[in-house]
Formats: structure tokens, sequence, C-alpha cells
């Protein structure tokens, strides 16, 4: 994973809001700690308001970014995008007259992105990215790709560097176009849709059974 920016302002006002909450957390628990007369050692320090703040940011990060919570208070407007999402692509290699299947990858945390789409002949990874949350148009998820072809690939496929723009939605659709740098000079489509949990969930559970099934023959 690799970090990402917004044009949200959420980036300057949650650091606020989770030091403000991790000062009055170190405030309660030194007025706890004398209530039971309890005393520290000296080589320990009592928990000290950076000590709440690093535990609050990690967990924000991981986990409570996503709370519906945080985006009814307004600390959040930054899109969770994480899952598998599954569509086609068109490119101008064959004037956009076939569709490609692919699968697309998403982790995300607040901090952080991974995106990762893969087809029939090549896979890519994202090496930078940026979500617009702001845009007239619509949420945006930009970033910068490196894609390798895989073993079996045409000649003509070579490793190369390029670029996605892709519009989230009703939250779990993402569609736009694609180039594919100078050198190789292809363009295109994008259009996917995100598989819902429970269906994840259901193929998770079914890759052991055909791991277990597998091992027996």
């Amino acid at each position: 994973m690799h970090g990402y920016s917004t044009d949200s302002d959420e980036k300057r006002i949650v650091p606020l809001f989770l030091a403000g909450l991790a000062i009055a957390l170190a405030w309660m628990s030194s007025n706890l700690l004398a209530t039971e007369h309890f005393s520290m050692p000296w080589w320990m320090d009592a928990p000290s308001s950076m000590f709440f703040y690093g535990m609050l940011y990690a967990l924000f990060d991981r986990r409570l970014w996503r709370h519906p919570l945080t985006r009814k208070l307004g600390l959040v407007k930054t899109p969770n995008l994480a899952g598998r999402w599954q569509g086609y692509l068109t490119s101008s290699f064959d004037n956009h007259a076939k569709r490609y299947d692919l699968c697309v990858q998403i982790v995300q945390s607040w901090t952080q992105i991974s995106v990762s789409l893969s087809t029939a002949t090549s896979a890519s990874w994202s090496c930078v990215a940026v979500i617009q949350v702001s845009d007239p148009d619509g949420v945006a998820l930009i970033y910068q790709y490196e894609n390798q072809p895989l073993a079996d690939a045409t000649r003509t496929m070579h490793i190369h560097f390029g670029t996605a723009m892709l519009r989230v939605s009703d939250g779990n659709k993402l569609t736009g176009d694609y180039y594919a740098g100078r050198d190789r000079g292809t363009f295109g489509r994008i259009s996917c849709c995100r598989l819902p949990r429970t269906i994840k969930q259901a193929l998770g559970a079914l890759r052991p059974r055909l791991s277990s099934s597998s091992s027996h023959q």
C-alpha cells in the first residue's frame, strides 16, 4: 500500500479532533489513578496524551474512519472504495471492438491505498493515487499504475506506466478512462462494479473446501 492525497479538509480536522480527545483521555486517566491512590512505577510513565493520540490515530486509520458516525459528524468525506470489483475494459488497440474482462482489488485505509487490476493478459499496480471528493462531477479516483504483461501475453506487450481516472457512482460503480503511456500509446474505457460483501464471504468460505478436496485427489 502507498499513501494517497485528497482535496477534503479532513486531513487537517481529524488530527485536531483526535488530539483533543487524547488530551481528555489522558486527563481522565490521571484523575482516575489519583482517585484510586495508585502510583505508576518510576520506570513507567502514566498514560500520556501522546500515548492516547497514537492509539486513537492507529485505530481511526484502520477502522473508525469507515464508521457511519464519522461521516454524520462531518469528520470524513473520503469514500471507502475497498473491496473486489469486476467488470471490463475496452482498448484503442482494437478500436474498442472487444470487451476484456477485468478484476480490480482495492485495499484502503484512511491514509493508504492499493489498486491492483488484472486481466487475462496483464496485471497492474498503483504507484500514486488521488481521491477527489469536491469535484462537481462526483467523486473520482485518479491513480498512476505500472502494468506488467503475463508470460503468455503477446510479444507486443511490455512493462509500461499509465494513468486511470475513474468516477464513483451509486457507491458501487467505477467508470472512467485510462491512458497507457507514451511508449505504448493506447487508451480505453474501464467499467466495473463492486462485489457484495456476502459474495466475497461465500467465496472465502468456499476456498478452504476447494483446497481440501484438491489435496485428496
